[in-house]
Parts: C-alpha cells; structure tokens; sequence
C-alpha cells in the first residue's frame, strides 16, 4: 500500500522523531475534478491531536515525495465538526 512505503520515507528522514506520533495516515486514489490536474489527498492524525491534518498532492507524486510533503506541512485553518472542541 502507499501509506506503508509513505511510513518508511518519514522514518528514513532526518530528525523523524515525531513520526511516532503519527497515529494514521491515508493516501486516496487518484481523484480527478472536472477541470485541473488530478491529485491524491493525504490524511494523517497524531495520537495527542484529535483533528486530523490534510494535504493535496499530485496524483502522481512518488511515495518519497508524498512523505516530503507532510513533513513540510504548515498547519493552516482548523475546521472541526460539531460536537468537537
């Protein structure tokens, strides 16, 4: 599966200390919107963070670059659901 070879790269990079606390992550198939590139949505949470963090990235990305691109993640705007804090 993807997130398997996605979790390698992350413990492979440098100063992975927080890939611990990973607690999941999911890499969709490629999707495709009626216009535009097709891309992939990658979805993780950490064990001390109810909400979940979310990154787009093209569909054809590498697994490499896929884990690239969450450790360079900069969180941005939090929506939560109703009923969360």
């Amino acid at each position: 599966m993807v997130e398997d070879t996605v979790f390698e790269h992350l413990r492979a990079m440098p100063g992975n200390e927080w890939v611990r606390q990973i607690r999941s992550c999911t890499v969709s198939d490629p999707l495709q919107p009626p216009w535009g590139r097709s891309y992939r949505l990658v979805e993780w949470t950490m064990k001390h963070t109810p909400e979940s963090c979310r990154r787009v990235v093209p569909a054809e990305s590498t697994p490499a670059e896929i884990a690239q691109a969450v450790v360079s993640h900069i969180p941005g705007r939090r929506f939560c659901q109703e009923g969360e804090g």
